[in-house]
Parts: C-alpha cells; sequence; structure tokens
C-alpha cells in the first residue's frame, strides 16, 4: 500500500486519480469527486483550463475549467444537495468557493493547503451564504496532505521556479515548496508525459514527499 495512503478513503482515492489524470493532459493537478448521503461518487470532475474540449456539462480551454467547477456542474437543479459533500485535492479557491455555496453542497473535504489562493475562510458572509452552511474540514497533516499541495507547487515551478505561486508558497508554507521540489526530483513530470496510471506511480510519489 501507499506510503501515507492507509486512511485514504475511496473518494480520496479518486480525486487523487483524476489530479494525476489532469496533470497527464498538462492541466493543473486537481481533482474533485462529489458524494451523497450515502457515500457514494455522484460527480466527478477535474482541472481543465489548458485542455481544447470537454464533453458537456463540463467545460475546457477557459480558466474557469477548475475541478470543482466541472464536478458541482454535474448536479442538476432540480433539488437541494446539503446532504452532499465535496471532496477535493486542493484547497477552492474563490470561484470554487462560490461554486460549492451555489450549488448548495453542505460539507467540503480539501486534502491540500493553498496559501495563495485557498479560499476556506474568506468567502464573505451574505444572507444567502447564511442560509447554506458548508461545514469544512481540511487540510491533511500527512504526507497525502503535502503531496497534493505539493502537485500544485511542482506545476507552478515547471512554470517558472521564480514566480508568484512558487514564492508565496516559499514563504508561507514552506513545507508545501520542498513538497513541490521533491516531486520535481523524484521524475513527476516525466512520470506524467508517459501516462502511467495513478495505481501505478502512487508509492513512488507519495514516498517522495
Amino acid at each position: 500500500m501507499s506510503p501515507g495512503a492507509a486512511d485514504l478513503s475511496g473518494p480520496e482515492h479518486a480525486c487523487l486519480e483524476l489530479a494525476w489524470e489532469a496533470l497527464c493532459r498538462g492541466s493543473l493537478p486537481v481533482g474533485a469527486v462529489v458524494v451523497d448521503a450515502a457515500g457514494t461518487v455522484v460527480a466527478t470532475g477535474r482541472n481543465r483550463v489548458f485542455e481544447a474540449a470537454a464533453a458537456a456539462p463540463e467545460i475546457a480551454g477557459t480558466r474557469l475549467a477548475h475541478a470543482e467547477v466541472n464536478a458541482l456542474a454535474r448536479l442538476g437543479p432540480q433539488r437541494r444537495y446539503e446532504d452532499h459533500h465535496l471532496i477535493v485535492t486542493l484547497e477552492p479557491c474563490p470561484l470554487c468557493m462560490g461554486a460549492l455555496v451555489m450549488s448548495t453542497v453542505g460539507r467540503l473535504t480539501y486534502l491540500g493547503a493553498d496559501p495563495y489562493a485557498g479560499a476556506t475562510t474568506v468567502l464573505g458572509p451574505t444572507p444567502y451564504t447564511a442560509r447554506l452552511p458548508v461545514l469544512i474540514t481540511g487540510p491533511r497533516g500527512d504526507r497525502v496532505g503535502r503531496f497534493a499541495a505539493g502537485l500544485h507547487v511542482a506545476f507552478y515551478l515547471r512554470r517558472g521556479p521564480a514566480g508568484q505561486v512558487v514564492s508565496v508558497h516559499r514563504e508561507l508554507r514552506p513545507d508545501l515548496g520542498e513538497a513541490g521540489e521533491a516531486l520535481v526530483r523524484a521524475g513527476l513530470f516525466e512520470l506524467a508525459a508517459r501516462a502511467l496510471p495513478w495505481s501505478q506511480v502512487a508509492p513512488e510519489l507519495l514516498a517522495a514527499v
């Protein structure tokens, strides 16, 4: 079993697999699933910002094509979803927190912290949001949490090691910056270029952080 993965739920494994798939396709490595009250996965999504197309209702090729948005877009408007649970690999940004509230999903779990764009504590109160409280848990403080956040850092390290995203992590969460660097040294992008299945690369990559 992968180091640090022994206590991962099925939906959490699915999120990480989706994040890996996104990275293999050239998009930001973030994956999300929605589960219902019984714990059954009812919607999935991954980041598709740098992809040309996606099957509806998901979107691609736009800065709005975040994993959470693509997962939540699968929930129809005929009912409310307070008993549903969004699970995502990385702390949601303002866009995705807004999408979560608008979708009426009542619970959020995220694996990795995002000190650059994470917005779980900054969504402003309004009468609308006050009537739709969201129970939030995260980030994980273990190897899995470091890995999920490190994936994000590694993506931006490749785009420019002096960029703002990397700089903020190095300043505010140097442990996560180091996790991203460790993943790059472990051959993250070489493995992604080969599009190997997540089950095959997970042990090596989780061990790297």
